[in-house]
């Protein structure tokens, strides 16, 4: 007889729908969770860390803060203030 492996054990707890495990007086004491449970657990374990970081509630709040928009330069405008990379400009 070959030995049962851990995805078999894993398969018939999910085929029994199997969520919870109780003690012997018949009261809840653990949770089962499947793997991609257990992951969104993680998730929102690290999202609740991120909400206590000062630091980066900081940075959250100052990129979400728009900086006034600068008058946009007429083309011509915009030739004669640049720089010349390759000679002369003619004005």
């Amino acid at each position: 007889m070959t030995k049962p492996s851990n995805k078999d054990a894993a398969r018939a707890l999910r085929e029994q729908g199997a969520h919870y495990v109780v003690g012997t007086q018949g009261q809840p004491v653990a949770v089962l969770l499947t793997l991609e449970e257990y992951d969104r657990y993680l998730d929102l374990l690290d999202d609740e860390a991120d909400s206590q970081d000062a630091d980066l509630a900081a940075r959250l709040q100052q990129a979400s803060v728009r900086t006034p928009r600068q008058k946009r330069l007429d083309f011509r405008e915009y030739l004669q203030r640049r720089e010349a990379s390759d000679g002369q400009v003619s004005r």
